[in-house]
């Protein structure tokens, strides 16, 4: 492996310079890195090598453990000593050091960013860009960006519902109507399966309420009213209740949805119990349906269910947030002679059309080549599409490590089967999911103060939500009562606190 490596990083050369001697090195910046233990450093790869050989620039990386990459980035900033580069930071973490002073402001060297403002008109992404902006107008983190494009979605075996003559189901009602069929024909089933307590299934019908549930939390935007509203008391929360329970009553929705493990909840996917589901499906469903045949489903087949409009009339999927991460530069920086140069090395690296092919794909005729329908790794790249390959680009060539804050839509198109790339871009297309809401900014006391609220209200409303949909409450006659008790426990005083909040920050 090795020696493929070290010829690979030989044959760089030559593409890159022909038979010059490698290029000198004036810049070497520093940079902290996310090091994941299946992907450890490697002082040779081929992406650093790409760096010396096209921008004549040196990186002199360390590593912190990804497990907890955030802390390490907090003790760093605390230190004082902190490296030119800090990959994968998130707002939330640095805005309070960038207030102090600590980070340089990214939004006063626009001009030398050339591929960044492209990147941002070409993509419409101004207004994302201005939500990383802090009271004095500036924002300290170089954004990352990715399409709003929602990888969880409903799922569905295909072959049960075309062997009744079901089709595909166009809104809840009609989904409903389905499994109650196959619950009748099938007895054994647990037709709308679920785990994690169901928080996945919940953030997804949710967005079909127009409310966030599940793990898509409890704070709601009414963007009519441009106020702050606790989901778990609407009226949308409330049908999306009456839905579930519904279903419950009919015998579809698995009883195991609260309180089953991960793998039991698999090992119903793929021994023919679940009928339908919420999973992400970037990978599609070969292996499951594989599993399916082994377990005496010939026919068995997973496939993506087209988002179903919900009886409150809306067909939408929870919002992806555009934002993918960031890199911070400390401030001392900006009185270093290498300034101008670090940031177009950034700019290049990250927002260039030739850095962003670099980071994803690596180097045409050693990774991958050019071909009628695109690009495609080269025969020893090891790819969902490609297991035989030998080679591991990431681990052995550091792709997709360092400078990955753009998402490289063809390369991520590349890697799912054909049938999910069309599927997604369909679902992009038709605006299926919803947007994300307005940024919240709480400070401190704010933080703290609903958080303790929270804490109140987390618990009951979790008991509750499951005893309204199995029936031990009454949706009907037991809503006023869950109602008052919220409000004792304090769900207004955190809409207070929001509204405020957003009243200032408005102003």
């Amino acid at each position: 492996m090795m020696k493929q490596l070290a010829f690979s990083l030989g044959l760089v050369s030559v593409l890159l310079n022909g038979c010059a001697a490698p290029q000198p090195t004036p810049h070497t910046f520093s940079l902290l890195y996310n090091e994941k233990e299946s992907v450890p450093l490697q002082e040779d790869w081929l992406i650093l090598e790409a760096y010396k050989e096209r921008r004549s620039v040196g990186l002199d990386v360390r590593t912190a453990d990804d497990a907890d990459y955030e802390g390490a980035i907090i003790e760093i900033l605390e230190s004082g000593n902190v490296p030119d580069i800090v990959l994968k930071a998130y707002p939330r973490s640095v805005e309070g050091y960038a207030a102090e002073g600590v980070l340089l402001p990214f939004s006063d060297y626009e001009d030398l960013m050339p591929h960044f403002r492209t990147y941002i008109a070409d993509r419409g992404l101004q207004s994302e860009v201005d939500k990383l902006r802090l009271e004095n107008g500036k924002y300290y983190i170089l954004p990352g960006f990715q399409r709003r494009i929602q990888v969880q979605q409903w799922i569905y075996r295909r072959d049960l519902f075309e062997a009744h003559g079901l089709g595909t189901p166009g809104t809840y009602d009609e989904l409903f109507d389905a499994l109650v069929i196959l619950k009748k024909a099938y007895p054994d089933t647990a037709p709308l399966t679920a785990c994690w307590g169901g928080a996945h299934l919940f953030a997804m019908m949710g967005a079909g309420y127009g409310i966030p549930a599940g793990w898509s939390g409890t704070r709601h935007y009414n963007v009519e009213m441009d106020r702050w509203h606790y989901a778990p008391v609407t009226d949308n929360y409330r049908a999306f209740l009456g839905f579930l329970s519904r279903s419950y009553d009919a015998g579809i929705l698995d009883p195991d949805t609260f309180s089953q493990s991960v793998d039991d909840y698999t090992a119903k996917l793929v021994d023919g119990r679940g009928l339908v589901t919420v999973s992400w499906i970037t990978s599609g469903f070969s292996s499951w349906n594989d599993e399916l045949n082994e377990n005496g489903h010939p026919e068995g087949e997973w496939a993506p269910l087209p988002v179903p409009e919900s009886t409150w009339g809306l067909r939408a999927l929870p919002p992806v947030d555009p934002f993918k991460k960031g890199l911070i530069v400390p401030s001392p920086v900006m009185n270093e002679p290498y300034l101008e140069d670090l940031l177009r090395f950034l700019d290049w690296a990250v927002y260039s059309e030739e850095g962003r092919e670099l980071t994803a794909w690596g180097i045409e005729g050693v990774t991958f080549e050019e071909r009628d329908d695109g690009k495609a790794f080269l025969s020893h790249v090891k790819t969902p599409k490609n297991p035989e390959g030998t080679v591991d680009a990431t681990a052995e060539y550091g792709l997709n490590t360092l400078f990955d804050l753009t998402e490289n839509e063809a390369y991520e198109d590349y890697k799912k089967p054909p049938e999910i790339t069309a599927f997604l871009k369909a679902s992009l297309e038709a605006g299926e999911t919803a947007d994300m809401p307005p940024r919240l900014e709480l400070g401190s006391d704010a933080i703290d103060a609903t958080g303790i609220i929270q804490e109140g209200l987390d618990a009951y409303v979790a008991e509750s939500t499951r005893g309204f949909i199995t029936g031990d409450l009454s949706i009907e006659e037991d809503w006023d009562d869950y109602a008052a008790e919220l409000e004792r426990r304090g769900y207004e005083t955190l809409e207070e606190i929001w509204n405020s909040t957003w009243s200032d920050q408005s102003s």
